[in-house]
């Protein structure tokens, strides 16, 4: 029994010892260095402007590429956290089948029936074989309900590690299409892409870290100076909605990398978590009307959420918003058509995306850091879907 409790303690002790995974809380430098290297990576891509045709559609080619990798990573990462949730749970009842027989084990021993007394008390040869047969096999199993649970220890241990590796390559994929995207944008403006181009992502981020540098210090989490609140679940943006478009749908040769949920215009559009307005501003030359964005920390992990094709925001950059709060109204219509000079949008909807990390949405053509809402919101699952 105290060679057997020592092993299941020591398993114990292992699962301990697994690392945790997650986003590194973001800080005032990290968004500092962040801001320096856009700005560098676009004063150097509009120095390269002056690119020929066939160069430039090398690049575009190698954006599809690169967009291909990320989106097959983000897949792999998801099955990873699908395997690792597995893992733990086939580990949770391992160990209560472990417990089980150790607690059995244990009561044998306090009721004075060990397993010795139990063989020797055998009346006849026959009879002590047979018991002997039925302790060495309840030993084996034993034996081997703690092995199954190291393994699946060692493997959980080995899913995060992969999981954490998948994420820095991911990061860095999409640092390298954010490159390519700026050379292509620097030859050329799309004036009908729905979204906000690098130079309003520059510009947006200066209004950010300007706001920061004000209440937090250089290495502090800025969720803490700021005293935003942490997301403890999420709420659609609308009350109601028909699903009009599919998230990374061919549109004319191009991805969209969001969902349109079709609504009459005027609609309450309601901020989905906790967060903070990190961007509100009119599309590039109209197109996409007003763009609302809010940044969002869920269980350690910054998220944002973009509002696209507003009439009116009611909120504006840096101020922190609730989960349900009402931050504009929606459009996609005439009427909001005739505000901004919408040429982006075919009929009333909120054009809705989501994205990991702390950074603006571009685009709605570039995957970026771009998932599909349905993860977060399940109603929203394909054509025709409706809440």
């Amino acid at each position: 029994i105290i060679v057997l409790v020592s092993i299941f303690s020591s398993c114990l002790i292992i699962m301990f010892l697994i690392p945790c995974y997650g986003v590194k809380a973001t800080t005032l430098q990290d968004l500092y260095n962040e801001l320096s290297a856009l700005e560098k990576s676009y004063s150097a891509a509009q120095k390269k402007a002056n690119m020929t045709q066939a160069e430039l559609n090398n690049v575009k080619a190698s954006i599809a590429s690169t967009e291909a990798e990320i989106k097959q990573a983000q897949v792999d990462i998801t099955q990873a956290e699908k395997d690792i949730t597995a893992s733990e749970e086939k580990i949770k009842q391992k160990k209560e089948e472990t417990n089980q027989m150790l607690l059995y084990l244990q009561l044998a021993n306090t009721q004075g029936n060990s397993m010795l007394e139990y063989v020797f008390e055998a009346e006849n040869y026959t009879d002590f074989i047979y018991r002997y047969s039925v302790v060495t096999q309840m030993s084996d199993y034993n034996k081997g309900l703690m092995d199954e649970l190291s393994i699946l220890i060692q493997e959980l241990t080995t899913k995060k590690a992969d999981l954490a590796k998948k994420q820095e390559e991911l990061a860095q994929k999409k640092q390298d299409l954010q490159a390519k995207y700026l050379i292509v944008q620097a030859q050329y403006e799309d004036e009908h892409d729905e979204g906000l181009s690098i130079a309003d992502q520059i510009a947006e981020k200066r209004k950010v870290v300007n706001y920061y540098k004000k209440i937090c210090k250089m290495n502090q989490d800025i969720n803490t100076c700021s005293g935003s609140v942490a997301v403890d679940g999420w709420t659609y943006p609308l009350s109601h909605f028909i699903q009009s478009s599919i998230y990374a749908e061919n549109r004319d040769g191009k991805k969209h990398y969001a969902v349109d949920l079709a609504v009459g215009e005027g609609s309450n559009v309601y901020a989905v978590a906790n967060g903070t307005v990190i961007s509100a501003h009119v599309g590039n030359n109209g197109c996409g009307g007003m763009i609302v964005q809010i940044r969002h920390n869920y269980n350690g992990s910054n998220y944002v959420s973009l509002y696209m094709h507003l009439i009116n925001s009611y909120v504006s950059i840096n101020q922190n918003v609730t989960k349900g709060q009402v931050i504009g109204t929606s459009g996609g219509g005439p009427i909001e058509q005739a505000k901004w000079g919408d040429t982006c949008t075919g009929g009333a909807h909120l054009h809705f995306a989501m994205s990991a990390g702390y950074s603006a949405i571009g685009y709605s053509s570039e995957l970026g850091s771009t998932f599909d809402p349905v993860r977060f919101f399940p109603a929203m699952k394909g054509y025709g879907a409706s809440m």
